[in-house]
């Protein structure tokens, strides 16, 4: 007998770019690597200037950490070498408060971790040793400015927005 699956609900809510943020950056520390790609996609799905990119290689990171907690050799590889070429623009000056440069460098060690394990050993590889998702909200204003980024006012100031998701 299948279990029988619970239907989706239309539901509405409030995102903000930094809550959103936040929000990913926890999850993604904690190991929950769907849950921080999610988070970010929500903000990534309306952004359409110049940190769309930005945001999308946050996303594939998180979503390579899905597959390699899987042990899923080809998504991991290929979402860790994606992810660091989206992020690779904003490496050197940073984006929206992150160090961009630190999380492609370690991206990079885990990247090579993973070559030199092969596809048969991803199990043994230690996702302890993963990249740190952090940002500092202090600068947020001045970067929602700087990349003229969705969802900021004018002067910089997050602006809430709802939004209706299936859950």
């Amino acid at each position: 007998m299948q279990p029988t699956r619970r239907k989706k609900q239309l539901v509405t809510k409030t995102i903000t770019v930094p809550g959103n943020l936040q929000r990913a950056c926890d999850e993604f520390n904690e190991g929950k690597f769907y849950e921080c790609h999610e988070s970010i996609e929500e903000i990534w799905q309306l952004e359409s200037g110049l940190v769309r990119d930005f945001y999308k290689g946050l996303i594939q990171i998180a979503a390579a950490f899905v597959h390699l907690s899987r042990a899923k050799f080809i998504g991991g590889e290929r979402l860790l070498r994606t992810g660091t070429a989206y992020l690779a623009p904003y490496r050197a000056r940073g984006a929206m408060g992150f160090d961009v440069a630190a999380i492609c460098n370690s991206a990079e060690r885990v990247y090579s971790r993973l070559i030199a394990a092969g596809p048969g050993n991803v199990a043994s590889l230690d996702l302890a040793e993963r990249p740190r998702y952090e940002f500092n909200p202090s600068e947020m204003s001045a970067e929602a400015r700087r990349w003229k980024a969705w969802g900021f006012d004018e002067q910089g100031n997050a602006e809430p927005t709802e939004i209706t998701v299936a859950e």
